[in-house]
């Protein structure tokens, strides 16, 4: 898949987005038909349209990057039928069609990369950075099941199904920047060193880690990527909470089935805030 041309809805499923997006397409196919006039009243019903029917669910700055370019704009600024006009219209219509179907293929092919591997369902778990800086037991054999069924807070992992650990984007970056302090470097370099072991090979794609056991489902982990050209949210614990709850409106995923775990109280209250399910964790004492 090819990540420029992702997009990420502002409401509502991935599934419906790619729909969407393919029905744009498809309608855009025959703007081009009819004479020069024609042409140009086509294009600009057919942009109307599909931005009537986008708007509710893509952000304006998407809008843009589909369908209401610069040249969109002179045109309904401008719609006289020359020839010139015309052709450049028709050529418009044409990338916006690849375009739009680009991203529809885009949307799908993400929608797919977080279907369960195994189980009917995938209890997806968002561990923040300071549960990594803070957790005191090997990775490679860490219980995360044990971990939600035994800290407080609402619902439990689906028993036998998939436990898919996710690792946002921020959280690297987080550790990076971290890793530049030396008190803090050896413990960011072996968790840099287990998370890159596992997702530096093919980046979003669902890794696997163990296989189920009595009681205990497939264990996976997968990095979650952010938009092209995002701009992240000026406090990064409302930026990690939000790209959850992103992802599990995405996927239409259960909302009981979608955990974050946090040592610190205030992105604590912000999960809850934003539907995830909680696991306050007590700091490990030094």
């Amino acid at each position: 898949m090819d990540r420029r041309h992702m997009i990420w809805p502002a409401v509502g499923t991935g599934e419906r987005l790619a729909a969407l997006l393919r029905d744009a397409a498809m309608s855009g196919e025959n703007c081009t038909n009819g004479r020069g006039d024609e042409v140009i009243v086509n294009y600009l019903e057919w942009v109307g349209s599909q931005v009537r029917m986008l708007q509710s669910v893509l952000p304006p700055h998407d809008l843009d990057r589909l369908l209401t370019s610069p040249r969109y704009w002179a045109v309904l600024d401008n719609p006289v039928p020359t020839s010139t006009i015309v052709a450049s219209v028709i050529e418009e219509v044409q990338f916006r069609v690849r375009l739009l179907s680009a991203a529809a293929e885009a949307v799908s092919s993400e929608v797919q990369a977080w279907r369960p591997r195994s189980g009917k369902f995938t209890n997806l778990v968002v561990p923040d950075t300071n549960f990594w800086m803070n957790v005191d037991q090997p990775l490679s054999t860490f219980d995360w099941q044990d971990l939600l069924e035994s800290s407080p807070g609402p619902s439990f992992p689906s028993s036998g199904d998939e436990i898919r650990v996710v690792i946002p984007l921020l959280v690297i970056d987080e550790l990076d920047h971290l890793g530049h302090r030396s008190d803090k470097r050896a413990k960011v370099n072996g968790v840099s060193k287990y998370l890159y072991g596992l997702l530096g090979d093919q980046p979003g794609v669902t890794q696997f880690i163990r296989q189920r056991s009595a009681g205990h489902g497939e264990l996976t982990m997968q990095l979650l990527f952010e938009p092209l050209g995002h701009v992240r949210l000026s406090n990064n614990d409302d930026e990690l909470v939000e790209r959850a709850a992103v992802l599990r409106d995405f996927l239409g995923h259960p909302a009981q089935q979608v955990f974050f775990v946090t040592h610190d109280a205030g992105a604590a209250f912000r999960a809850t805030n934003r539907g995830l399910m909680t696991r306050h964790l007590a700091t490990p004492a030094r």
